[in-house]
């Protein structure tokens, strides 16, 4: 006989059904608020790994560079003072990467001079380590770098990145010029004056114009030695002669009266006269020489300045030349604004 269950048996079977719908409704709720909160979890890391990497420099899934910037003062060179070549380098670390901080550079130049024909040349090599901030400056003597005037390019490598800048740098002299700032021939300079007062200038040989096709000789401030000698010519003063007259030996018969041993760098000078007097200091115009140093070997006459120097930076240490411009000019005992006799 079949038994049929009570009313009270219904209810337990209906309560338990409910029950077991509510666990599995609460297991299920608590499955998904799981892996929001996961997914919630790793989308976070991954934002704060993306964040990290771009702040800080040290963090990251790999070593590179992301942007590297190289800088070379427009004025590199052109400042008396300077002794050394200069550059900067800031880099910025890669998504999701930190910042490589060991590099490399190598400096190449490209000659100037309208008789250089040959390739350019690297000048120097080395390597360089940025700070924790992805900056860093690296200087080069000029004595180990410079060789010949010309373009002087830098090339950067660092993380996979390069990046180049470059500067005309003009130190190498060709030539030399004392202009005489009281002197045009028509007074003679005193003996009892301050000085022999002149503008010395220093060209560098025939460079290339990039807007041209000749070239041009500019003005440098190189580093150089050498000598001046004074010659002085047994003449009397003649206010009626012009520049052909005094820019040239003529009749002139040149006898060396005084030897100066000198020093050029950048921004200091020194004479060294035959008596062992030394005169130093800075190197900027006007230049005066010593007339009493000068004038006593010989006394009134025409007199000339005659440089040879060798360039102290570069490869080329062949003798250079200058004069005096005029050429000639005289000196005396000046009286009324013409020499007072032959003295």
């Amino acid at each position: 006989m079949r038994h049929m269950p009570s009313a009270d048996e219904d209810w337990d079977d209906e309560e338990w059904d409910d029950e077991e719908w509510d666990d599995d409704s609460d297991s299920g709720t608590k499955l998904i608020v799981f892996t929001n909160l996961r997914i919630a979890i790793g989308v976070s890391l991954v934002i704060l790994l993306l964040v990290s990497s771009m702040i800080f420099t040290n963090f990251g899934f790999y070593s590179g560079a992301g942007t590297l910037t190289l800088l070379i003062d427009v004025n590199e060179g052109k400042d008396e003072n300077d002794v050394t070549f200069t550059f900067s380098v800031f880099a910025a670390s890669p998504a999701f990467g930190k910042l490589a901080k060991e590099g490399s550079y190598k400096v190449i130049v490209t000659p100037s001079s309208v008789e250089y024909y040959d390739s350019p040349i690297q000048v120097s090599q080395g390597s360089f380590s940025l700070d924790d901030s992805g900056k860093t400056s690296v200087s080069i003597s000029y004595s180990d770098l410079f060789e010949m005037n010309g373009n002087y390019m830098v090339e950067i490598e660092l993380g996979g990145q390069k990046a180049t800048d470059s500067v005309n740098l003009n130190k190498f002299a060709d030539s030399a010029l004392f202009d005489l700032v009281l002197f045009d021939g028509s007074e003679p300079i005193d003996k009892d004056s301050e000085g022999i007062i002149t503008n010395l200038h220093f060209f560098s040989e025939i460079l290339n114009k990039e807007d041209s096709s000749s070239g041009e000789s500019i003005m440098v401030v190189p580093y150089v030695s050498g000598q001046i000698t004074v010659y002085h010519s047994e003449e009397i003063f003649d206010s009626g002669k012009g520049e052909e007259y005094w820019d040239n030996d003529d009749s002139r018969d040149p006898v060396s009266v005084e030897v100066i041993d000198f020093e050029y760098s950048g921004d200091e000078m020194k004479f060294i006269y035959q008596s062992g007097n030394i005169e130093a200091g800075a190197a900027f115009n006007p230049v005066l020489f010593d007339i009493d140093e000068i004038y006593g070997a010989k006394g009134s006459g025409d007199y000339a300045l005659i440089i040879e120097f060798t360039n102290n930076l570069g490869t080329d240490n062949s003798p250079k030349y200058g004069q005096s411009t005029w050429k000639w000019f005289h000196i005396c005992d000046v009286k009324d604004g013409a020499c007072n006799g032959n003295d």
